[in-house]
């Protein structure tokens, strides 16, 4: 049996506050980590609060290299922006968010269809990914007892809590009839944003996202329509955008000339001659939106004007 297993209630205060608010949330779920808790990420927003920002992936277990390869090239262009994953720990596309998240060491969630102890765990195979999931900061997560062993219903359950910890769902790859569409069924019901990646008219696995685009969902063909999906702006190196049509304010447009090299958040409000707390106000709401970003305990601009 893993250690560090934590059972956190749905009224327990660390619960996932996002989970929450889902049609059926689970009565508790099972956290394997490090301490015991989800990863947190994300930006800090004026309140103080710290809201995750995960991205749901789901796909065949059948994937192509096409598959792989925009898969991986998408993770690695958010590990900028400071995401993490969530999926569901079987072999194909959910492998690859695993192997991809932490080759870019960015957080990985993985929610099983099955419980967390040695005996039970599934797929067995990725048993080893799963403690190395956990040795680097990530979560493996369950509904069920630690012995219970994954039944042919409890997959399309879990779905419901892949899609739950996420804004947003992608699906990469997935048939006309796909364990991935379930997921991506459950995130409308959720309210959540629906994302895919077109292909091949001619692909088997294509049958499916195409659908989806078809039926209305957001089409993904690189990281720039992730951060749309987001509230968020790309690195306009790669887009072109410029801050100047943002429509800063000119306190903000105050902070963002500050930072001509990587300033710590200290040297920023002592520059700015503006009160501490608006200053940090100021520095989170640029950071959400994608102009500054955060490297180490430094931050840069990532937006020309």
């Amino acid at each position: 049996m893993p250690q560090n297993i934590r059972e956190i209630k749905f009224g327990d205060k660390d619960f996932p506050k996002i989970l929450k608010e889902i049609p059926s949330p689970p009565k508790l779920i099972r956290v394997w980590s490090k301490d015991g808790g989800l990863p947190n990420l994300g930006s800090r927003d004026p309140s103080g609060s710290r809201e995750p920002r995960f991205l749901s992936i789901v796909g065949t277990r059948r994937c192509s290299a096409y598959g792989e390869e925009i898969l991986r090239k998408l993770i690695a262009d958010l590990t900028p922006y400071g995401f993490g994953t969530v999926s569901g720990m079987a072999i194909g596309i959910d492998t690859i968010v695993a192997k991809a998240s932490l080759e870019n060491k960015i957080p990985t969630i993985a929610v099983l269809g099955s419980g967390l102890g040695r005996e039970a765990f599934y797929p067995p195979r990725n048993w080893r990914l799963a403690e190395e999931i956990v040795e680097r900061g990530g979560a493996i997560i369950s509904e069920y007892e630690n012995d219970f062993k994954a039944t042919l219903w409890t997959f399309p359950q879990r779905n419901r809590v892949i899609s739950g910890l996420s804004p947003a769902t992608l699906v990469v790859e997935a048939p006309e009839k796909s364990g991935a569409l379930i997921t991506a069924r459950f995130a409308l019901e959720q309210n959540r944003d629906v994302l895919a990646i077109p292909g091949s008219v001619f692909g088997f696995n294509s049958a499916g996202t195409n659908k989806l685009i078809k039926e209305g969902a957001g089409l993904v063909t690189s990281a720039d329509d992730i951060l749309k999906a987001y509230g968020l702006v790309s690195n306009p190196d790669a887009t072109g955008g410029r801050a100047a049509d943002w429509d800063l304010s000119p306190e903000e447009n105050k902070i963002l000339e500050l930072i001509t090299e990587p300033m710590d958040v200290d040297s920023i409000i002592r520059a700015s001659k503006m009160p501490s707390h608006e200053a940090q106000s100021i520095i989170g709401l640029l950071e959400i939106r994608g102009i500054i970003k955060k490297i180490g305990s430094d931050y840069v601009k990532i937006s020309s004007r």
